[in-house]
């Protein structure tokens, strides 16, 4: 992240604020003022790849600010609360606006309740464009509204764990635990509970009207996701037909942080909307193990057992390699039907994920095949693509019943050819140059 400096707000509040230059290859730069959701301190935002991706994307398209609101992070916390704190937040924007010296900014804005639409409302000549991700209007006889109060109010107040606030807001993350740790520090260092309870108080009681959506002029683009069940699309519905010169685009996925799910997709909308192409980074590229799971006879199965029982029983598999990838630190990167790809940090640890594997399988009466190689791989959104990728997927076709396979990258990467690796002779992989020496994995012992 960049320097942190501070803006001053009318009523003396500092406001702590970042400013990330634009992209090496960015010619045509715009200016873009992002405004956050929930109590996330800048100082955590590259902390989550998600995270750092939007911003990435972001700065593709021109500089971006960012800034910590009063009550988060490193600005000042809020002097009183007789002025709603989606007022003083809209100051605070104000404030960010003047002193970073941003020409016609991109108002882009997640924070769901109005402060971005607030902004271009009242000062319409500091916004060129705005963006909502996910904007929401409702009041206290929306059941939705009243639901989600309530489950903020007790994860405020220490009474749930946070289970049921990170099932509503990030479904697709619920189960990982790299991703709770970081989303439960964050919240932490974004704001004291007692800090929280009030500026959230504030918020619900200040989301009755129309949040000044029908006073925007700027042209605004409104990305949401229909599938979110927190924020529902009754919710986005009644802000979309407030705004005068509205663009909506639907996005795949049940996330309401924009740093979730298809990133990639999200930064080339705002990109289309914003210079008129679909701009977006280049994919990440990480050194990382790649394993490849398969169930064997799966089909035999499936008709022997019936549907509902096959499901549960697939259910319990996903459970099983998904509990067993994250307890090495990996990622279950997408299903393939009958089996996983799942990334991992070392190529020990995609051996002992795929032996756990085996074995919990086995307790279910499973049989599966593995295939694992380490090499570069390209990461954009959820996905991954890349040589190393089909190779692994190469690998375990090659593999019999329960055998894990592997390529020389993996016994180079763990220390050399020992009595666990049992050669099994030169392939060649379909769409894969060359011939390739793939090896028999078996643990020496299992402890």
């Amino acid at each position: 992240m960049a320097e942190v400096q501070y803006a001053r707000a009318a009523d003396g509040t500092h406001i702590a604020y970042e400013v990330l230059d634009a992209a090496l290859h960015t010619a045509d730069g715009h200016d873009i003022v992002m405004i956050s959701g929930g109590t996330f301190p800048m100082e955590f935002y590259e902390g989550h790849p998600g995270f750092a991706r939007m911003l990435e994307g972001l700065r593709a398209i021109g500089r971006v600010v960012v800034f910590d609101r009063r009550g988060i992070g490193l600005s000042d916390p809020p002097s009183s609360f007789e002025q709603p704190i989606l007022d003083q937040w809209t100051e605070d924007l104000r404030a960010v606006v003047d002193a970073s010296g941003v020409t016609d900014p991109i108002v882009f804005a997640w924070d769901g309740f109005g402060v971005g639409s607030r902004f271009a409302a009242r000062y319409p000549e500091c916004v060129s464009m705005l963006v909502l991700h996910h904007p929401i209007v409702g009041d206290a006889e929306n059941d939705w509204f009243v639901a989600r109060w309530e489950l903020i109010r007790r994860n405020v107040r220490g009474e749930t764990d946070g289970e049921d606030l990170l099932r509503a807001v990030a479904p697709s993350e619920v189960n990982n635990p790299t991703f709770r740790e970081w989303y439960l520090r964050a919240g932490r260092s974004g704001a004291s509970p007692a800090s929280a309870a009030r500026m959230w108080e504030s918020v619900f009681t200040s989301t009755g009207d129309d949040q000044l959506l029908d006073e925007v002029e700027a042209p605004t683009l409104v990305l949401y996701r229909a599938q979110q069940m927190t924020s529902p699309i009754e919710a986005v519905d009644n802000a979309i037909a407030r705004l005068r010169r509205v663009t909506a685009v639907e996005l795949e996925g049940a996330d309401l942080f924009p740093f979730l799910g298809d990133v990639d997709t999200m930064i080339s909308e705002i990109a289309h909307f914003v210079v008129g192409e679909r701009r977006i980074p280049p994919p990440q590229r990480v050194l990382a193990a790649v394993l490849f799971t398969d169930l064997v006879g799966s089909t035999a199965r499936a008709a022997s057992l019936g549907d509902a029982q096959w499901k549960a029983l697939l259910d319990r598999h996903d459970t099983a390699i998904r509990a067993a990838v994250e307890h090495c630190g990996g990622t279950v990167v997408k299903g393939t039907g009958d089996g996983v790809v799942a990334l991992l940090p070392s190529a020990t640890s995609a051996l002992q994920v795929a032996d756990r594997i085996r074995r919990d399988l086995a307790l279910e009466t499973l049989d599966a095949r593995f295939g694992i190689h380490v090499g570069d791989v390209d990461r954009r959104g959820d996905d991954i693509s890349g040589l190393a990728v089909n190779i692994a997927a190469r690998v375990m076709a090659k593999a019999g019943t329960s055998e894990i396979y592997v390529t020389d990258s993996v016994i180079a990467a763990t220390g050399g050819l020992g009595p666990q690796y049992e050669p099994r002779g030169s392939y060649e992989l379909k769409g894969v140059p060359g011939e390739w020496t793939l090896s028999r994995y078996e643990p020496i012992s299992r402890g």
